[in-house]
């Protein structure tokens, strides 16, 4: 048994018994894995703050590699995101982030860009301000990237020629669109090129900036639909995200 020292984000957690708590983290250095927090619902724990969805902490486990349930010795806080836990809206992007993670990352693979774009992510939201959509934006478009399958939005997928202000035709098992020419009669989900314009802005741009994003109504559900189709194609197990459609509920009330 060893004994590991790691940062983490608390992805999600489960009641154990009458006082235990058992939580799903993504580790800077160890990938996603799961441990036993004994006592962690106590008044008294040591735990005490450290335990909560999408806090960033620094823990100490030991690690038996033939068991899949792991015993957390020690969490400190690095990151409570109180600004995150305070407000609904904030606390749906930031679910919705750490939703995608806990489902489209199989295990124990070392992965720090991933833990690194999440906590970057995860401050954007607790202390961004403007469209603070745009930070989930920013995460999916930089996740899908890291994953493999990054898109190509500026040239079709057939003709190689420059989509331009007309856009085009989503291909998710491709990751790219057909423009107007090569489109076959409007196979897939059609994309403008305005909406072009804010995807391929946020290959490149910055999270600082995304609040600045002023999108349209028919923007925003064009890359919603599109950030949705192209999880549900390329990673198992990775639907609808539960998170994303409460943010969705509550700016709409």
């Amino acid at each position: 048994m060893a004994i590991l020292k790691t940062e983490a984000v608390v992805l999600r957690g489960w009641n154990m018994g009458e006082t235990s708590k058992i939580l799903s983290l993504y580790t800077r250095d160890f990938g996603k894995l799961k441990v036993v927090a004994k006592g962690g619902r106590g008044l008294k724990s040591k735990f005490r703050g450290c335990l909560e969805p999408l806090t960033h902490i620094r823990v100490v486990y030991y690690d038996k590699k033939t068991r899949d349930l792991q015993l957390l010795s020690q969490a400190d806080l690095v990151d409570p995101h109180f600004r995150i836990i305070g407000d609904m809206k904030r606390t749906a992007l930031g679910l919705a982030a750490a939703e995608l993670v806990d489902k489209a990352v199989a295990g124990e693979e070392y992965f720090p860009q991933i833990f690194d774009l999440l906590t970057s992510v995860l401050r954007g939201i607790d202390g961004g301000e403007g469209f603070l959509e745009g930070c989930i934006w920013f995460f999916e478009s930089h996740f899908i990237d890291l994953m493999g399958y990054k898109p190509t939005w500026n040239a079709c997928l057939e003709c190689g020629g420059s989509l331009g202000v007309e856009g085009g035709f989503f291909q998710p098992h491709s990751g790219g669109l057909l423009c107007n020419r090569c489109g076959g009669g409007g196979r897939g989900l059609v994309i403008r090129g305005e909406t072009l314009e804010i995807l391929y802005w946020l290959q490149r741009g910055k999270l600082e900036d995304v609040g600045s994003l002023d999108p349209s109504p028919a923007q925003k559900a064009e890359i919603r639909k599109m950030f949705d189709l192209y999880f549900k194609t390329h990673i198992e197990y990775v639907r609808s995200l539960r998170s994303l459609g409460l943010y969705y509920d509550l700016e709409r009330a």
